[in-house]
């Protein structure tokens, strides 16, 4: 049964990673034109692309508690779908954090890879929803995220820039600090974890763990820049400071969550 078990789920994995890129096309080639036509300038256009985004994402993440791949866990989830003007920072653990993240919020926006950009699959979505690509200078990248938060949505960042990898300390770079320095908008934790760990840096999406996997995910309690650091500090160093507090802080959630920042 352990080995049915298995190749049951090696195969429904396969499929759920088919059906994302299909579905990504899908929305590209058959939603965008049809949300492009309604009425409504563009901002509204992109409200209602993260939307769709969000409800697909849900999709996807039941698909895959469906049939065995992930049991999820959520803990006052309810604050990220009411989070609004709300820089949301999460660890990286795994491939499909922000697709359970984005498929609780309705309305959120995004930095993604700039290798989305002119991807056959994901450009066209990523565009219309109005995404933020990494491939912009940081001056660039860091007023994008503060246009997009005074605009009234939230923010999704994860602070490590990549996925961790399983046994590597956590070690957030500083863009995450320079946005919240900027834009003086509430900080909101997101604590992720995997268990057994899978679709981590570096690992294929065929070499899954040996059974179902537990992803937890809990929303802390908001934070502000001035809860972190003390106030009137140099730029450089208030940059500084802020992301080794914003790193000691997930450490520590993560600690109490029974995970481990290491």
């Amino acid at each position: 049964m352990r080995k049915l078990n298995y190749v049951w789920r090696l195969l429904m994995t396969g499929v759920a990673f088919s059906l994302f890129s299909i579905g990504g096309l899908m929305i590209t080639l058959l939603a965008c034109p049809v949300i492009r036509l309604l009425p409504g300038d563009a901002n509204r256009r992109r409200e209602r692309t993260q939307w769709l985004i969000h409800k697909l994402f849900g999709v996807f993440v039941g698909f895959m508690c469906t049939v065995g791949i992930m049991r999820l866990h959520l803990k006052n989830a309810d604050a990220l779908a009411e989070a609004r003007g709300a820089l949301v920072l999460a660890n990286h653990p795994t491939l499909i954090d922000v697709v359970v993240m984005i498929s609780l919020m309705p309305r959120s926006d995004c930095v993604v890879k700039g290798a989305l950009w002119n991807s056959p699959f994901l450009g066209g979505v990523v565009r219309a929803a109005g995404y933020i690509s990494n491939a912009k200078s940081s001056e660039e990248l860091v007023e994008s995220c503060v246009d997009a938060l005074q605009q009234g949505g939230a923010l999704v960042i994860f602070p490590e820039g990549t996925r961790t990898q399983p046994g590597a300390p956590m070690r957030f770079l500083r863009g995450a600090a320079h946005i919240a320095l900027g834009c003086e908008q509430p900080i909101l934790p997101v604590v992720l974890s995997c268990d057994p760990p899978t679709l981590s840096k570096g690992r294929p999406w065929y070499d899954i763990p040996p059974r179902r996997f537990e992803y937890r995910l809990e929303v802390k309690s908001p934070l502000s820049v001035s809860d972190l650091i003390e106030p009137d500090l140099p730029g450089t160093l208030a940059v500084r400071r802020l992301t080794v507090a914003l790193e000691n802080h997930f450490a520590l959630e993560l600690a109490a969550c029974g995970q481990s920042a290491h």
